[in-house]
């Protein structure tokens, strides 16, 4: 099984749907713009089901300096374990 590490971004994006934090650092017109290559990058690795554990953080670097592996942001942050089904 592949799995891949999402940022917040997309991890809302799968989880629940909700693009709302992204008003908070983007444009409006980069923000319709970033929901659509979110969405785009999700649903290319579909079907996911998430692999982390919030309790123990197991399946979660609460840093990388990776690029997220759905939309291939480059921004540092947190990261959330997923695997392909």
């Amino acid at each position: 099984m592949e799995s891949y590490w999402l940022c917040e971004d997309c991890l809302h994006a799968l989880a629940y749907d909700d693009f709302s934090t992204l008003s908070l650092y983007y444009s409006e017109a980069e923000v319709d713009q970033r929901i659509a290559q979110i969405h785009e990058a999700v649903q290319a690795l579909l079907p996911l089901s998430a692999d982390f554990d919030p309790d123990t953080g197991l399946g979660i670097d609460p840093f990388s300096t990776h690029p997220c592996e759905g939309c291939h942001s480059p921004l540092h942050g947190t990261r959330h374990r997923f695997t392909r089904l």
